[in-house]
């Protein structure tokens, strides 16, 4: 596999600044305009990274884990893009279980039913592409968890137009919740999984382990060859959510929302 240099583009400092002055007004999510809109993924990606940084040093942060987005068929169909998208979370939105969230501090407050999978060392460089298997030597434990994300108000028929600002807006993350642990003992049984979400106590949908890119150590070996790619590199102690098992949730005020991987683990969120 060809490693790359990291994502260079002389306009992602300007392009992160406008992403950024549009989420403190509370601006809708358009794209950006065309001054400043990425013209292609290694451009949004270079404002991503840009965007990251400005707010790891505003707030004296630094990144704590990654997610993959836009996991399956019918969502690259909607986006107009045939892959999987990443982005960072940062370690001061990182929650434990029973963290209560604030909708009215976000425009359009997304939850998203996800397993989150923890590095035990760090990922090397390496010239033949990472798969299920050869991953698997890298990862510690396993956890249940809730994404935060806000989509701005967003109209979704227009996301295929605007993806490249998606990807340059941390593909919306806000934070997540991790759930219990679930040791790397139990993968066996984790790999067998059907994950339930609940608001306030009722079932509102199932997903599988296999519903995201058909195992979630295939959505951690995608992740490693893309950020090979990118010239980023796992640290021991990151980790990476792996796309959510079931159809993005838009909770109100008031509701409970839990997320439980059947005779594993389970994670919790209350929405104020």
């Amino acid at each position: 596999m060809p490693l790359s240099e990291l994502p260079d583009w002389p306009g992602a400092a300007a392009a992160a600044q406008e992403l950024l002055r549009q989420q403190h007004t509370g601006e809708p999510f358009t794209g950006l305009a065309p001054d400043f809109a990425p013209g292609d993924v290694m451009q949004a990606y270079a404002t991503q990274d840009a965007f990251i940084a400005t707010q790891a040093q505003q707030r004296r942060t630094s990144i704590s884990g990654y997610k993959i987005a836009i996991t399956t068929p019918v969502m690259r169909e909607f986006v107009g893009f045939d892959d999987a998208v990443s982005g960072c979370v940062l370690a001061d939105t990182v929650f434990q279980t029973g963290h209560t969230v604030v909708s009215a501090a976000r425009q359009h407050l997304i939850i998203e039913f996800e397993l989150a999978l923890q590095f035990a060392r760090d990922v090397p460089e390496r010239k033949a592409p990472w798969t299920a298997d050869s991953i698997l030597d890298f990862i510690a434990c396993a956890y249940p968890s809730l994404e935060i994300a806000d989509d701005r108000r967003a109209l979704y028929p227009d996301l295929k137009q605007n993806f490249f600002s998606l990807v340059a807006e941390n593909a919306w993350n806000h934070g997540v919740v991790l759930g219990s642990q679930i040791d790397k003992a139990r993968f066996d049984d984790l790999w067998q999984s059907t994950g339930t979400a609940y608001v306030d106590a009722q079932p509102i949908g199932s997903g599988h382990s296999r519903d995201v890119m058909g195992h979630p150590l295939q959505a951690m070996a995608w992740i490693a060859n893309h950020f090979q790619q990118l010239g980023h590199r796992f640290k021991a102690g990151q980790w990476v959510t792996t796309g959510s098992w079931l159809a993005s949730f838009f909770p109100v005020s008031g509701q409970d929302l839990r997320f439980e991987i059947a005779g594993c683990a389970d994670v919790t969120v209350f929405i104020r």
